[in-house]
């Protein structure tokens, strides 16, 4: 009986075996844990309630009102439901005029209400599009003889500034410790492939700066929540 008991075991275990060996050979990796998801270079991000570190006079808070709930926020993801944006919307770039400035949220229909302006639908877009999208309901709503400057400070607490022109694609970026010009550029990915541009404008408060190159804008400014840095595709 013993004996029979053993080779019994004996089989079982030689089963196991096999069947270990076979999965191993239709999948020769199923043993190894998932790899770690490397760490990206960027630089460290501020943490929450530091956007009147970055722009003074600021509140601490992006919060339209009492039920205005924490959402959460990444500037290269879409925006929806919930998102609270901090906005200033200026005309003319000579002698800018504010026409606009408040902290408001996307509704359940992704609608961003801007007042007696209106509304605009960026519920489901990315930053750099619902930046156009709120300065076209500023021109239609009959402020089209001047140009429309867009600034979003911050999303739900986060400071950002915005790249677009001679880039790769226009982009925002959180704001982060140590910013110069040159590093911002290096992360939202730099200008365009082959470009033999050096020019740069910079945005704020409506009131737009020149400089002759990266370097004399990196050396000459310091960046700040809402900044809206241009990178001239002819100059």
């Amino acid at each position: 009986m013993m004996r029979v008991l053993s080779a019994l075991l004996f089989a079982a275990f030689s089963l196991t075996l096999c069947s270990c060996g076979m999965i191993k050979s239709i999948l020769p990796d199923w043993h190894v844990p998932m790899p770690k998801l490397p760490k990206l270079g960027l630089p460290s991000l501020p943490s929450r309630n530091t956007v009147a570190k970055w722009v003074p006079g600021m509140d601490e808070r992006d919060k339209a009102d009492a039920d205005d709930p924490d959402v959460p926020f990444n500037s290269r993801h879409t925006l929806g439901f919930g998102h609270t944006l901090r906005l200033e919307v200026y005309e003319g770039t000579r002698s800018p005029d504010r026409i606009f400035r408040g902290i408001v949220m996307i509704n359940v229909e992704g609608l961003l209400p801007l007042g007696k302006v209106g509304t605009a639908r960026i519920g489901g877009l990315h930053l750099p599009q619902a930046a156009d999208a709120i300065a076209t309901v500023f021109r239609l709503a009959g402020r089209n003889t001047r140009e429309i400057t867009v600034q979003i400070i911050s999303v739900e607490n986060t400071p950002v500034i915005s790249f677009n022109g001679d880039v790769q694609a226009p982009e925002f970026i959180p704001v982060f410790e140590g910013i110069t010009v040159k590093k911002a550029l290096t992360v939202a990915g730099g200008r365009k492939l082959g470009s033999t541009m050096r020019g740069v404008y910079i945005s704020r408060q409506g009131q737009r700066h020149f400089f002759t190159s990266l370097e004399a804008a990196n050396h000459n400014w310091t960046p700040q929540a809402g900044d809206i840095i241009t990178l001239s595709p002819d100059i």
